[in-house]
């Protein structure tokens, strides 16, 4: 999953599932570059059916989106 984030102070960057960061679980590989922000997920199965979250804030605001990943075997 990605999103483009942009912001001057740039924004902290926080992906969540099921209302839980998954930014340090090892199951999760997250990045940011130039601005685009991923975060893809390691082996990924029937488990990982879940909403979720990204959410991007700094000083001035913050911005969030939602999906819902359904994984099919």
């Amino acid at each position: 999953m990605s999103c483009a984030v942009s912001g001057n102070p740039a924004p902290h960057v926080t992906w969540y599932r099921n209302n839980i960061s998954v930014n340090t679980d090892t199951n999760y590989l997250i990045s940011n570059t130039c601005g685009v922000c991923s975060m893809l997920i390691l082996r990924v199965g029937p488990k990982d059916n879940s909403e979720y979250k990204v959410i991007a804030e700094n000083q001035h605001g913050r911005a969030e989106c939602t999906t819902k990943l359904t994984v099919r075997e």
